[in-house]
């Protein structure tokens, strides 16, 4: 057709079918040939397609016609010509101004796919495949419209076809059979397969690729295209656009319903992760990038959730991946991370998810905790990769890109973490089993960061973070301190985002008196800054402990009145910050002013329970400095303490006592009705501030204008404060115990009334001494602050004769009903705060180090700049007090024990409460003052054997045999209470440092968090200094063995702390390198006395040897040289680790000398105690170890040191079975790894032999250091086998470490057995080689010993029995009636040892049986080992010994009884057979047997068949019978018709 002939055939055809006139079009189209249709479709592709549509119609009239070649030929060829039109169209970029053509074509196009040829469907299909090819992409036309979908399925349906000349060479490559010269004959589906392989293979273009995807995923594909599909729509995801990344991985989870579905859901997370990778390590990484990714996952999740809901087995996968990747340990992405959380979100998959999530979390920390506790594994260790921090940090912080889902399920995640310390202590499994105490606390530490964060990121979480705080707090006792702990930084960071959920608080304040009430102090506690700045909170708070207040429930009382004064506290330091600044606190003062009057109230109306809290909690006000500095508060706190203390106080002078106490004890229940004692002490609080205040506003006349009256100013108290009180104090040490109506001698017990009356008054009288005596020591030392006279001092040393006189009489005579004494020490009757008794400590203790120095400028709490003649007169005044002992020891008491929290002795039980904890600043003060007076003249290295030649304090000499605990003594204990304390808090690292300090109050202020290099020298030169004063005290005479061990006791603390830093440190950081060497030559000479210690004269105590003992493990990790303990990489340190283990030394041996030297000298002293004589090479080692003195170890102190010794054992194993799990890991990953590398081949990529034989080299020499440190366990515990156990020593603890070695090898056999790339070396024979026949040999001889002995013992406690028994006659026969009686109190005593010891060997029969059961299961992996790698290991199991047996209670014999025997079948005076095992012969024919088995394997290259028995492991080797065979005692049996070996019963 003439190209002018084009528009005119147009209008023809545009007729036509308007006419609807397709059988003349039809005709007409047949007689054009393919280059006019071409020309035609061309010419019409400017206009709306009309034309072109009719051609389609007219193409289908001729097929419908008949004319079905002539209707195809034209319908082909208009299909192609349009379809290659779109493709130039797309390529030119030209789709816009022929859309609507396109579209009205591709509607055609579908309708007539039914229609075409078979070739044409395979041209079309190929031309949008060579466009594919050529551009990248296919046109977007086609896809819109489902053009290709449609063609490709239609292309698949397609049956065989003969593809001839251009055709059949084309696409030849895609298989086929040959028909004919030039032709391949072909299937519509394998033509598929080719074109879904191609476009897979070809290269896309990224703007094209979710359009792409979408086109493969709508495609009907079998498992093999699936497959292909997926991997391809992976690799074009990790070179995607952001934008388009939503709409990839949306079909790939749609494609995911066809399988696959672990490989896809690993590839996205895969793709994620790279790309978080990339964000994060970039150098100038802008916010908008993390956004804009933070935008796409968070698309994403929202597709992942959704996919999940509608494919279940969706979920099942991604629970299997996270499964895979937390049990492996690799690396997970925020973003995988934050996928699972959303999937707890479905009620499904919630339980599962949480549990894993929480499992995964637990396990992460736990392997770092354990990993920064095995320091000799770190450089084999690999780094690990599931940061638990890292992870919940990033769900929080981008919770914002659309990360909901995530967000309220890491919510639930992270309260689930706050009860793991719970679930551990009540029912622990899983993880929480293997969780240490310290990962727990760190997870619950990272639980509530995360909720800090999350709450303080995202509004839509904190509705539900504080309804889980409130639930947890009113329900939940166990989770009180985390839950109001994570109320108070909330409540601190942000009191606005609590205005929204004061309903929520108000709700928590409602259930205030169901929960205990030191709980209900710490909620109060916590959201005090919300309280402060909320009116209406505050308000609702006070209505309901108004209401709470005046309950009928006392217990409900205490509550709210513990609650009104945490409260009070809040706004008294609310007062002193808006005072420092200059502002007016009005609110905070008509705050206080209002709890002060319902404190008032409740002192008139309520029980004396609720009354003597109502006091107690009145004197912590009175400490606060910021109460005690405002007057208006001071008047008011009066008038609260005033008209009270007015009732009681007897200023007449009619009677001795002061105080009315009879007013006080009920004379009906002769209970306390009024606890005057608590009501003395807050009024003289109250007194001393309001003088202290008085004095300060006359010195500064701007103060004394506005001033108003004084405690003297009162309507009672007439004269003033200093007068009143010296008054009571002079006629309280006047008084005698006859003037308060008691009898030193009298009836103080609790279950006689006037005994009680007794007792109530003396506790009475005790108390208001105590106070007393408190506020003379005050006004004596602080008349600096005060304007009155000072008191005298041997005012409150009379004060104290008499406290002490009370307190001995109480101690002495005060019994329960079960006549056992209620009060240990008079120091428990005393309530002085922890406060008080560190100034006084600082007064009565003066430091050595410092004396009298002008620079010295101690705290004090009334005057903090305090003059140095001020420090000068304090000390001599205080001087009296120093000289008598008696009182340091009552302060230093009384410090202990509020150190430790314990609460004052009270009349009532229910009146006592659990004491806060104590602040860290009194701590440290405390601490200051016992190390500086006390320790400093053991510590600077002199002689102390001679006390008045060294110039010793009073308080430090010996004078005669005072009773109780020495001042010495004290001081270590409270020392030692001090650190724990602080440890607790989080505070042990500013202990050196104030310690050793000039003035503790320089460094009191000092975070832990932030400790740096400067502290950890302090605490190495406290170390050195703690060793120099207990080795002063270890040389006095007597020796002061008790403070040693408390002494000893904080240097392993302190070397614990150490060791954890200097682990820690950065190996390759060369300013660390003094501390480092500081740390490590300190811990190094501890670890050296220690020995001398343990080897020299020292006193024979367990408690000392076990302290020492524990010094010597806790700083066994700083015992290896510091080039090999601070090696600056893992690859030098397993060079190093190598060198060491091809000279023949152990890389660990260091580490490892301490203990061992002690457990020979455990051996030695064992066996020569037992007359159990040393063969000459045992000698020779003893002699190698030097010549310790053996005089130590004795019957007493051996057990308890045995079981020290077996509980290292047992934590070493555990270590090492944590590395072997390490070491499993890594092997699994390896292999993973190896997969992932086969199966990316045909992609390409480096060489990585190098790095494989690098990792398979490193993992060997991990596997040999692992096998040399099981190794030298097993020597150290070969020696205590070698030790005769009997009921003198016992040898569970042994066996119980045996068990333990056996589960560790097991382990690591395993291993082995799992990663074939680790080959047996000669380390793991020689392991297996001291286990099997040396360990267990000697373990069979102990059994041997010890149930032979057993029944030796019985009998022999028989034989008298059994004696008359023979003679048949029966027991006491012929004897008289006192003999008879006697004969059965014997009879009855010999039948209780019968049955203890009938009790003990049943016990005993659990410990070995488990014994046997891990032997059994270590033979039967050893011997697996053996076959997978071809190397004979069985001939190291000698079994001499019948392994298989069971103790029967029956045939323990009778105490009483005719014709007792210890054997079935053998008569009375026979000797029984004992055989335990199979005779020589026996063993020598099993060893044969055994080789020869070998052999054979060996040389035809065949597996070692094991024959198992259902419950005991391992029965023989082979085909051959090596079961154990006795020939007495023991029924025959038919081995040919046994296929298990039997059961043997030793009777």
């Amino acid at each position: 057709m003439d190209s002018n002939d084009i528009p005119s055939t147009l209008r023809r055809i545009a007729d036509l079918g308007r006419a609807k006139s397709y059988a003349e079009l039809g005709r007409l189209l047949a007689a054009q040939d393919e280059g006019a249709l071409y020309g035609l479709v061309e010419a019409d592709v400017g206009g709306d397609g009309v034309a072109t549509q009719h051609m389609f119609g007219a193409a289908g009239a001729l097929i419908a016609g008949g004319s079905v070649a002539a209707g195809q030929r034209a319908l082909g060829t208009v299909a192609a010509a349009c379809v290659a039109r779109i493709c130039e169209d797309s390529v030119a970029g030209d789709e816009s101004e022929a859309s609507g053509w396109a579209a009205a074509v591709c509607d055609r196009l579908l309708e007539s796919l039914p229609q075409q040829s078979p070739r044409a469907v395979i041209d079309v299909s190929f031309r949008v495949l060579a466009e594919l090819k050529t551009s990248g992409s296919v046109p977007a036309v086609l896809l819109q419209h489902g053009v290709l979908p449609m063609l490709l399925d239609t292309l698949g349906a397609i049956g065989q076809i003969a593809l001839v000349g251009a055709a059949g060479s084309q696409h030849s490559s895609a298989g086929g059979q040959a028909a004919a010269s030039g032709s391949v004959l072909r299937s519509g589906s394998s033509l598929k397969a080719y074109w879904v392989d191609a476009a897979c293979a070809y290269r896309w273009d990224p703007r094209a690729s979710a359009a792409l995807c979408v086109l493969l995923r709508e495609i009907v594909l079998d498992a093999r295209q699936t497959r292909v599909v997926a991997r391809r729509m992976l690799r074009q995801l990790a070179s995607a656009d952001h934008a388009e990344l939503p709409a990839m991985v949306h079909q790939l989870l749609l494609l995911a319903r066809r399988g696959h579905r672990r490989e896809i859901v690993a590839g996205v997370f895969a793709v994620f992760g790279a790309l978080e990778k990339k964000t994060n390590t970039r150098a100038c990484s802008p916010q908008s990038s993390c956004r804009e990714l933070g935008d796409v996952e968070g698309t994403v999740l929202l597709h992942i959730s959704y996919s999940v809901k509608q494919d279940f087995a969706l979920g099942s996968a991604l629970v299997a991946y996270g499964r895979e990747q937390s049990g492996l340990a690799r690396g997970v992405s925020a973003f995988a991370f934050a996928c699972l959380l959303s999937l707890a979100r479905i009620h499904r998959f919630e339980k599962d998810v949480a549990e894993l999530l929480r499992a995964a979390v637990l396990r992460g920390i736990g392997d770092r905790v354990a990993l920064d506790t095995t320091c000799w594994a770190r450089p084999c260790v690999p780094r690990m990769a599931f940061d638990a921090h890292r992870l919940l940090g990033a769900a929080a912080a981008r919770a914002a890109y659309g990360w909901d889902q995530a967000t309220q399920a890491l919510v639930a995640l992270c309260f689930g973490l706050l009860d793991s310390a719970h679930a551990a202590a009540k029912r622990p499994s899983g993880a929480l089993r293997s969780c240490s105490h310290e990962a727990l606390a760190e997870a619950q530490e990272l639980g509530v960061a995360t909720l800090h964060s999350a709450f303080r990121a995202h509004p839509f979480v904190r509705g539900e973070i504080v309804d889980q705080i409130v639930a947890r707090v009113v329900f939940q006792e166990e989770s009180h301190e985390r839950c109001t702990d994570l109320l108070r930084r909330v409540a601190a960071a942000d009191c606005e985002a609590f205005r929204p959920l004061q309903a929520k608080l108000v709700a928590a304040f409602d259930a205030v008196a169901a929960i205990p009430p030191d709980a209900a102090e710490r909620l109060v506690a916590a959201a005090a800054p919300v309280i402060v700045a909320d009116a209406q909170l505050r308000a609702s708070l006070l209505l309901v402990l108004r209401k709470i207040l005046f309950t009928h429930s006392v217990e409900g009382r205490r509550t709210a009145l513990g609650a009104l004064f945490v409260l009070a506290r809040c706004y008294a330091a609310e007062l002193g910050r808006s005072r420092a600044a200059g502002l007016r606190a009005d609110a905070a003062m008509s705050v206080l002013l209002e709890v002060l009057g319902l404190v008032r109230r409740c002192l008139v109306q309520q029980q004396p329970e609720v009354r003597a809290l109502a006091y107690s909690r009145l004197a912590l006000l009175l400490d606060d400095p910021d109460v005690v500095a405002s007057q208006p508060v001071l008047r008011a706190l009066c008038g609260v303490v005033q008209p009270e203390f007015a009732k009681y106080y007897d200023a007449s002078r009619a009677h001795d006592s002061p105080i009315a106490l009879a007013q006080c004890v009920s004379p009906a229940s002769s209970r306390v009705v009024m606890p005057v004692a608590a009501l003395l002490r807050c009024a003289a609080k109250l007194a001393h501030g309001m003088m202290a205040l008085a004095a300060s506003a006359e010195s500064n006349s701007a103060d004394a204008s506005s001033g108003g009256g004084g405690l003297s100013s009162g309507p009672v108290l007439q004269q003033s404060a200093h007068a009143i009180w010296t008054d009571i104090c002079a006629r309280f040490s006047a008084a005698q115990l006859e003037d308060f109506e008691l009898d030193p001698a009298g009836n103080y017990a609790l279950d006689d009334p006037a005994g009680l009356r007794n007792h109530n008054t003396a506790l009475l009288v005790a108390g208001c001494l105590d106070a007393a005596l408190e506020y003379a020591l005050m006004h004596c030392v602080s008349s600096g602050s005060c304007g009155c006279e000072p008191s005298d001092p041997n005012t409150a040393m009379k004060l104290f004769a008499k406290f002490a006189r009370v307190g001995d009489v109480l101690c002495s005579l005060c019994v329960d009903e079960r006549k056992r004494r209620v009060i240990a020490l008079p120091s428990e009757l005393s309530a002085m705060s922890l406060g008080r008794a560190a100034h006084l400590l600082q007064l009565v203790l003066p430091d050595r180090r410092r004396g009298l120095r002008s620079d010295h400028r101690p705290e004090d709490a009334r005057d903090p700049g305090g003059s140095h003649s001020w420090y000068v007169g304090a000390v001599q005044k205080a001087a009296p007090w120093s000289a008598n002992q008696t009182f340091v020891r009552h302060l230093l008491e009384v410090a202990l024990a509020r150190v430790l929290r314990r609460p004052p002795f009270a009349a009532n039980a229910a009146s006592q409460s659990q004491m806060p904890a104590p602040d860290a600043d009194l701590v440290l003060r405390v601490a200051s003052a016992v190390y500086g007076g006390v320790l400093a003249y053991f510590a600077d290295g002199a002689d102390a054997t001679d006390s008045d030649a060294q110039q010793l304090p009073a308080y430090l000499r010996l004078r005669g045999t005072a009773r109780g605990r020495s001042v010495l003594q004290l001081s270590a204990e409270l020392l030692l209470a001090c650190a724990n304390a602080l440890q607790t808090g989080g505070a042990l690292g500013r202990m050196a440092p104030a310690v050793l300090a000039p003035d503790p109050s320089s460094v009191a202020s000092a975070n832990d968090d932030e400790e740096g290099e400067e502290e950890i020298e302090a605490t190495a030169r406290l170390l050195s200094a703690l060793r120099t004063a207990a080795t002063s005290l270890l040389a006095q005479r007597p020796v002061a063995v008790r403070e040693s061990v408390h002494i000893v006791t904080l240097m392993t603390l302190l070397a614990a702390r150490l060791t954890r830093q200097a682990v820690g440190m950065p190996p390759a950081d060369k300013s660390s390198l003094r501390t480092r060497t500081a740390v490590h030559r300190s811990v190094n000479s501890a670890v050296g006395w220690a020995l001398r210690v343990c080897f020299g004269d020292m006193p024979e105590d367990a408690g000392l040897l076990k302290a020492l003992f524990a010094l010597l493990t806790t700083c066994q990790p700083l015992l290896q040289p510091m080039d090999t303990l601070f090696s600056p990489t893992a690859a030098s340190a397993a060079a190093g680790a190598l060198g060491n283990m091809s000279r023949g030394r152990m890389p660990d041996c260091d580490e490892f000398a301490p203990v061992g030297q002690i457990v020979g000298t455990v051996r030695s002293a064992s066996r020569i105690l037992l007359d159990d004589a040393l063969s000459d090479a045992e000698n020779g080692e003893d002699d190698d170890g030097g010549d310790p003195n053996l005089d130590v170890y004795t019957l007493r102190t051996i057990p308890p040191l045995i079981a020290a010794i077996t509980a290292w054992f047992k934590q070493e194993l555990h270590r090492i079975e944590w590395v072997c799990h390490q070491l499993g890991r890594c092997a699994a990953i390896e292999k993973t790894r190896q997969q992932q590398q086969e199966e990316d081949e045909e992609d390409g990529g480096p060489d990585q032999s190098t790095a494989n034989a690098t990792t398979t080299i490193t993992a060997e020499i991990f596997e040999r250091r692992i096998c040399l440190r099981i190794q030298a366990v097993a020597q150290m515990l070969d020696q205590l086998l070698s030790i005769r156990f009997g009921p003198r020593i016992s040898g569970d603890p042994v066996i119980r470490a045996l068990n333990d070695l056996h589960r560790c090898f097991l382990l690591l056999t395993k291993t082995k057995l799992a990663c074939p790339d680790l080959p047996v070396t000669a380390e793991y024979v020689d392991t297996l080689a001291l286990l099997c026949q040396s360990l267990n040999t000697r373990a069979y001889a102990m059994f041997l010993d010890k149930y032979t002995g057993a029944a030796e013992s019985l009998g022999s406690s028989t034989s008298s029995s059994a004696a008359g028994d023979a003679k048949g006659m029966p027991l006491g026969a012929g004897k008289s009636d006192g003999a008879e009686g006697k004969d059965k109190k014997n009879k009855k005593s010999l039948t209780a040892r019968a049955g203890a010891a009938k009790s003990k060997v049943l016990r005993d029969s659990a410990l070995v049986s488990s014994l046997v059961f891990q032997i059994e299961q270590t033979e039967k992996h050893v011997i697996l080992l053996s076959s997978r790698f071809k190397v004979p290991l069985a001939h190291y199991l000698k079994r001499s010994t019948a392994r298989d047996f069971r103790i029967e209670a029956a045939a323990i014999p009778s105490p009483v009884g005719v014709g007792v025997s210890y054997h079935y079948g053998v008569q009375p005076g026979e000797s029984a057979p004992q055989d335990y095992g199979a005779q020589p012969h026996e063993e020598e024919e099993e060893e044969d047997e055994e080789r020869a088995v070998l052999a054979k394997n060996s040389d035809e290259e065949t597996e070692i068949l094991v024959e198992m028995d259902d419950s005991d492991g391992i029965a023989g080797i082979g085909d051959d019978d090596t079961g154990i065979r006795s020939d007495h005692s023991v029924d025959p049996v038919d081995y040919s018709q046994q296929t298990k070996r039997p059961r043997l019963h030793h009777r």
